[in-house]
């Protein structure tokens, strides 16, 4: 779950400023359905990435690699309130 939401911030916040760039910042559809589309991808993929964390070797690193993508989560809504609140 943290591994989706990671991942989903991650390429959210990556495809709005990325389209920023591209279109510049009077185009905000653009950004917009790039923020949709990377966080529907973020989120598929953070899924797949973090069970294969997980699971990876048996499981013997699961608990490592759940507190690194809680924190990665926790990092990302900093990221996101940084980012609402500094317009």
């Amino acid at each position: 779950m943290m591994g989706a939401f990671s991942g989903a911030c991650l390429l959210a916040m990556a495809g709005a400023a990325i389209a920023s760039q591209i279109y510049g910042s009077f185009e905000g559809a653009a950004a917009m359905s790039a923020g949709w589309l990377g966080a529907c991808v973020g989120a598929f993929g953070g899924a797949g990435t973090s069970l294969w964390l997980i699971l990876r070797q048996g499981g013997r690193h699961g608990g490592t690699a759940v507190v690194a993508l809680t924190g990665l989560a926790n990092m990302m809504v900093v990221c996101f309130a940084f980012v609402a609140f500094s317009g």
